[in-house]
């Protein structure tokens, strides 16, 4: 019996995860890179922008959690915590806010 068609599945099949680890592996290092500037930078001014009253514990958590050398995973965590509470303005507003600048 020609069995072609079995060896030719089982290659693809191996192929296949093969790569998929080696997706996941570089997934895995880059979230594991400590996070850029820029990434400190949006945190900040997240930060800034939240109610001190109403949103004091957050604060107080971002402030405690925040290190110099942060995985890139960590931080957008502290950034995603910020966002909820302090959600973004619509492409407009952004717009509106960069052309009144002087």
């Amino acid at each position: 019996m020609n069995m072609s068609w079995l060896k030719s599945m089982i290659f693809w099949i191996v192929l296949i995860l093969i790569i998929l680890f080696i997706f996941k592996c570089s997934q895995q290092s880059e979230a594991n890179k400590a996070a850029p500037t820029l990434m400190y930078e949006r945190l900040y001014q997240c930060t800034q922008q939240l109610p001190i009253q109403s949103q004091q514990a957050l604060i107080q958590q971002i402030q405690n959690s925040v290190t110099t050398e942060m995985p890139q995973s960590e931080l957008m965590q502290l950034l995603n915590a910020c966002r909820k509470a302090n959600p973004l303005k619509s492409k407009q507003d952004y717009v509106n806010a960069i052309k009144m600048l002087k």
